[in-house]
């Protein structure tokens, strides 16, 4: 209940900043994503039980992307020109108290290099104004996912790239942008760089096991994580959806940022 009011108020702010921002959304830095389908990590569940299990294919309309994360850069415009956002005055309704602790201070980074660095510690609440500010949105999940896929043309080596990241514990700081290859969509570091807030990155949270995990049925429960994937040894997917599942829209973490999208959702 308390998140769903702060989901309303945030909603109120962000309105006006767009309003000083203006309606349209900037496509500088963004490109566009044919629509297409990909296969969810998850599978889709039929409407009610006499229904036919439906196809685990999801379609996505034309929509716009950033090739990469926001940066510290673009966010610090953002906060120059919306005061109630700084690290000082924003509501910890809004933001944990890391919320941009690697900044120096309200209007101040941490050094020049930090420019071309990717902004983390970052809420969902303040993701989402920047991008409301911008006439744009945090991607949907499935946008994101998509995204990702790229149109299945690398999926060996998307995992491979995620695995290689997983294995490395997260530096003192983000490296900076564009040290990675465009995928197919000319979408840039995706993996490898930071884990990313996506619109309704709290639309999958998974329920608790309802069965007694002391019971004699015990051992049963073991594999039951993997029972509504579609892939069950897509390992990056799991990681990718347990870290949403992990997150609350007023945590700002060291490895989280985003990137903002705009068109069909």
């Amino acid at each position: 209940m308390q998140q769903a009011r702060a989901s309303l108020v945030a909603a109120a702010l962000v309105v006006c900043a767009a309003a000083a921002f203006g309606a349209e959304p900037s496509r500088a830095g963004m490109v566009l994503l044919p629509a297409g389908s990909y296969t969810p990590f998850l599978r889709l569940k039929a409407p009610n039980a006499s229904a036919p299990a439906p196809l685990n294919v999801v379609t996505i309309g034309a929509f716009s992307l950033d090739v990469e994360p926001v940066t510290n850069a673009e966010f610090l415009d953002f906060v120059t020109a919306h005061p109630e956002w700084r690290r000082s005055r924003i509501k910890p309704l809004f933001a944990e108290d890391r919320y941009l602790r690697r900044w120096s201070g309200d209007l101040a980074l941490a050094d020049a290099e930090a420019r071309n660095e990717p902004v983390t510690n970052v809420s969902w609440f303040a993701a989402e104004a920047y991008c409301r500010a911008r006439g744009a949105r945090l991607p949907t999940t499935a946008q994101w996912e998509y995204a990702v896929a790229d149109g299945g043309r690398d999926r060996d080596g998307v995992r491979e790239r995620s695995l290689e990241w997983f294995a490395e514990p997260n530096p003192a700081r983000p490296p900076a942008l564009g040290s990675g290859s465009a995928n197919g969509y000319g979408v840039r570091d995706l993996i490898g760089l930071v884990w990313e807030w996506t619109l309704d990155f709290d639309a999958y949270a998974t329920a608790a096991e309802s069965r007694d995990p002391n019971g004699k049925d015990g051992a049963l429960v073991c594999g039951g994580a993997a029972a509504g994937a579609t892939d069950p040894t897509d390992y990056p997917g799991f990681m990718r959806f347990s870290m949403r599942a992990s997150l609350k829209a007023n945590y700002t973490a060291d490895n989280v940022g985003f990137r903002c999208a705009a068109g069909a959702s």
